[in-house]
């Protein structure tokens, strides 16, 4: 019984973005960022809503994902990061899926790409009307590769 329903539990955590920040992952998070569409004096805009949950673990922001390649240079500073490699907005097959655009503190030697990449750094949030992007990641530092 404590098998099933630790596996209920975990499958409905991770089928409903789990309110526990501790629990959800940093993707869940970004996914649950709201957007609603407005006019504002004649003019398109984008309000965003982002959870509690994202913006408390904003300082020291703590994410995995797939290392996608703006710039061909020997050393990068900037760069994209998608959960799943079919999600690259460049190459991927599945369609455009959540891109976490990431600035690192220091170059890092570039990667290959769709490496795996554990990053931490300080979330900023967006509030720019004109523009669907939420969330970026500065001050990154590379915690890990795959």
């Amino acid at each position: 019984m404590f098998a099933f329903t630790a596996f209920y539990a975990t499958t409905v955590c991770l089928s409903v973005a789990c309110s526990d920040p501790d629990a959800a992952s940093a993707w869940d998070l970004i996914a649950e960022i709201g957007f609603e569409e407005t006019e504002v004096n004649g003019a398109w805009a984008v309000k965003k809503i982002f959870p509690e949950a994202l913006l408390a673990r904003a300082d020291g922001f703590e994410i995995s994902g797939h290392y996608v390649p703006v710039d061909a240079q020997a050393y990068v500073t900037r760069f994209l990061i998608v959960p799943d490699p079919a999600d690259c907005p460049y190459c991927g097959t599945s369609g455009y899926g959540p891109t976490l655009e990431v600035q690192m503190k220091r170059p890092m030697p570039d990667l290959e790409e769709s490496a795996k990449v554990t990053l931490q750094g300080t979330l900023q949030f967006d509030e720019n009307t004109e523009t669907y992007r939420a969330v970026y990641l500065t001050d990154a530092v590379l915690l890990g590769v795959e």
